[in-house]
């Protein structure tokens, strides 16, 4: 696990991607993912803190030159190459991914965000999903995996790995 402690040229740029997201959501109608508002401050609070924590994981795997390289979403697309990252706003959280995402071509990346503090908790690659998860319906019609954290490999393995990889 680490910790990553924001500089204010950083703040200032999750403040900025955060704010960008919502409009862009709200001009296009957009509705919030898995029954979540999708306008006012609950909404913004959740592009803000999405935003960090793929900060937080660019930052920290030197993969800034990819950060927040779609101004769209798109359904089944990475946040960073290959990777996706999982934001919790609660510190022992389990990592959650959709049961009909696409999850053998990615590795999935929990961050956790509270009490002003920012966690990378872990990593786990896709395709190991499925055996060291349950199964919950946290929103009604949207099971997803749940990932307990102690499944969870170290961060710095996946650093190494993906350094050895270039």
């Amino acid at each position: 696990m680490v910790e990553i402690v924001f500089t204010p040229e950083e703040k200032s740029r999750i403040f900025d991607e955060g704010h960008r997201r919502q409009s862009y959501n709200e001009a296009r109608g957009y509705g919030g993912r898995n029954k979540a508002p999708s306008r006012g401050a609950a909404s913004l609070g959740m592009n803000l803190i999405g935003a960090a924590a793929e900060l937080a994981v660019a930052r920290y795997l030197d993969m800034e030159e990819h950060l927040f390289a779609e101004e769209a979403p798109v359904r089944g697309s990475c946040d960073l190459p290959g990777l996706e990252i999982k934001c919790r706003s609660k510190h022992g959280y389990d990592l959650l991914v959709q049961i009909d995402d696409n999850i053998e071509d990615k590795k999935y990346i929990l961050v956790t965000i509270a009490d002003k503090k920012t966690l990378i908790v872990g990593w786990i690659d896709g395709k190991d999903v499925p055996g060291n998860a349950v199964v919950k319906e946290y929103v009604k019609g949207r099971p997803a995996y749940a990932v307990p954290q102690g499944k969870l490999r170290d961060i710095e393995e996946l650093k190494n790995l993906l350094s050895n990889n270039e």
